[in-house]
């Protein structure tokens, strides 16, 4: 653990001490055309409430509408963060009032606009409205804890800017400026410079609206650590609410990761700086429950269930980070103009969350840190849980109109089939080819065709990939993409040597097989209870764990009977052998059982390698650059 100080000497971000004019904090307090100035007080917290203060750039019209954001990119739901904030209130010069109408959630219209010098107002945070309900299968609204908010006075803040600052009509490219008075013990972590020297504020510069809303910082007591992967700096930031230290647990893994996926990435990786911001949960009341993590061109926000493992930080990491090619390099217009009020999505998700996901589990194989039949069924159990979807639908058409109550249960299909559409287009390519190109090499072509700046249009994307490699590919897209047909992933395995198995694969919870639950609570939620109804699970005979044990933590974690979900969620996760400590009661006294997790199996349908004369295909799939 690094203090303050010591934490802004290592990431480069000390400037020469300067006299301060104004006793201890130079806020902006006065219009200026070419930048908006937000002023954060994360000290003055009142009622679990921030004060915002907005100074505005001149406006030359007669009213101004001033935004809240609708739905961020990289996420794919209605969020509507303007129900977090309080009464906006707007200010000319002589802070004399000006008339406002709040036309919805979102839209704050503003009269003699020509006259306002500022905004001020109070927001609230959205992880103490969480329900735990699965943002995309719940009719309730609600915000994925990873673009989400958190204030915790002196002790945490989770700042997805967008739910404490808007922008106004027409001024969504004018640069911002973000100064923050904070607790001088808290870090502020973020891939932005911080341009201010003192401990106690921060000030940090955007280019416009996007950029604002691609930088999420959080503050918290110092619990970082820092590594370099060639020219790249990475830094990994973490908060738990039992305080107990992680990073320097979770670096070494964190490290290799990454260092696989630079060299596995190569010319495609041009970050300079990556951070990772880690919040732990344990699932109580006030805490986040959406488990996952959300990507920016150079940083990665993330949730995690305590206790958090290397294999949760590797499965969500590197996701996130393959991000940094696709759609942070190779978008659509949708994207690159992307509209806060008024979305309209890309057709493309199976390119951007499937093409991600597919090389988040391929590097793996392609770098030699998992075996081939680890990989093989990793991309069966896709298959499997693909079959959870509707399967003869229209892939972009979904994607176009995923915000739609009809589409936002296919959703988390990008994730499978996205992926294994991915899969099929790698194993096309180097069936085409001769084994001399595959998806990596055709990203990298759309990299230099496009880049960051130039995105492509959404209703020839295909076409272009088309024209870029072969027609075998257009067909398969066109008749499975965007077509409704289903795909026979066996016939396109089968290319590569591959044929249809059983195999053993570990349950995914070590509280469950099949549909056997073997906890439960008790009739007043008061208790987490171990129910035996037969002698199956290794998980819970390993350690010696009886019918009707009363659970209280397993690695440090309480469960929590109030919230059976997140109770069963303590199960998930764990490896073969990984270590296990769980405390209980039995007959009324407390005892800590200690040993080795021992998973339960399942037969599934899988695939191995069984044709050796498309060994050098496979070869070339698996291991080729």
């Amino acid at each position: 653990m690094e203090n303050y100080a010591a934490l802004k000497r290592k990431c480069g971000l000390f400037l020469a001490l300067i006299a301060l004019l104004f006793a201890n904090v130079a806020y902006a307090q006065q219009s200026n055309s070419s930048l908006i100035a937000v002023n954060l007080d994360l000290i003055n917290v009142k009622d679990d409430m921030v004060k915002v203060d907005i100074v505005a750039p001149k406006i030359s019209s007669d009213t101004v509408i001033y935004h809240f954001a609708k739905i961020i990119p990289g996420t794919y739901a209605i969020a509507d963060y303007g129900r977090m904030v309080g009464e906006v209130v707007a200010y000319d010069a002589q802070d004399n009032l000006l008339p406002t109408n709040r036309k919805d959630v979102n839209t704050l219209v503003i009269a003699n606009a020509t006259k306002l010098v500022r905004l001020t107002y109070w927001v609230n945070d959205t992880f103490d409205t969480e329900t735990g309900a699965d943002v995309f299968s719940s009719k309730e609204q609600v915000i994925f804890s990873p673009a989400g908010t958190n204030i915790l006075a002196g002790e945490q803040f989770w700042l997805n800017l967008c739910g404490f600052l808007g922008y106004f009509g027409s001024f969504e490219e004018t640069p911002y400026e973000l100064n923050i008075l904070h607790p001088e013990h808290l870090f502020g972590a973020t891939a932005k410079p911080d341009l201010d020297p003192s401990n106690k504020t921060d000030k940090f510069n955007y280019t416009r609206f996007a950029d604002v809303v691609d930088h999420p910082i959080m503050y918290s007591r110092p619990d970082t650590a820092t590594f370099k992967v060639g020219d790249m700096e990475v830094l990994l930031s973490c908060y738990s609410p039992n305080h107990l230290p992680q990073a320097k647990r979770l670096k070494p893994a964190l490290e290799r990761m990454m260092i696989a996926q630079k060299s596995f990435l190569g010319a495609l990786n041009t970050t300079k700086k990556y951070v990772v911001l880690a919040h732990l949960s344990s699932l109580g009341n006030g805490e986040p429950k959406g488990i996952g993590a959300l990507e920016h061109n150079s940083s990665t926000s993330a949730v995690f269930k305590v206790p958090m493992n290397t294999n949760d930080l590797i499965a969500v990491i590197s996701h996130e980070f393959f991000h940094t090619v696709t759609p942070l390099k190779v978008h659509s217009k949708e994207i690159r103009y992307f509209d806060f009020e008024n979305p309209k999505m890309s057709r493309h998700l199976w390119f951007y969350e499937g093409v991600t996901e597919y090389f988040a589990n391929y590097f793996q194989i392609n770098q030699g840190l998992i075996t081939e039949n680890k990989f093989y069924d990793l991309m069966a159990g896709k298959i499997t849980y693909a079959n959870d979807y509707k399967d003869s639908l229209s892939f972009t058409e979904m994607s176009k109109n995923v915000l739609l109550d009809s589409m936002k249960a296919q959703y988390p299909n990008v994730y499978q089939k996205g992926a294994l559409i991915a899969m099929c287009l790698d194993i096309l390519l180097r069936e085409n080819s001769k084994g001399q190109k595959g998806l990596k090499w055709l990203m990298q072509e759309l990299v230099e065709k496009y880049g960051a700046e130039k995105p492509f249009d959404d209703e020839t994307f295909i076409d272009t990939i088309t024209a870029m490699t072969f027609k075998e590919l257009g067909d398969f897209l066109k008749v499975h993409v965007q077509g409704a047909k289903p795909i026979d992933y066996a016939f396109y395995l089968k290319k590569v040597g591959l044929g249809k198995e059983t195999v053993k694969v570990p349950e995914a919870n070590v509280f469950s097989i099949a549909d056997q639950i073997y906890i439960d609570t008790d009739a007043d939620a008061k208790q987490v209870l171990v129910t035996l109804e037969d002698k199956s699970n290794n998980f819970l005979n390993a350690l010696d764990i009886k019918d009707g044990d009363v659970l209280l933590t397993i690695n440090g974690s309480k469960f929590i009977p109030e919230d059976g979900y997140a109770s069963l969620l303590l199960g998930a996760g764990f490896q073969e052998d990984d270590p296990v400590e769980i405390t209980l009661l039995r007959n009324g006294k407390e005892m800590t059982l200690k040993g080795k997790a021992k998973l339960n199996y399942a037969d599934a349908d899988g695939f191995r390698f069984t044709d050796k004369t498309k060994l050098k295909l496979k070869d070339a799939w698996l291991k080729g650059k």
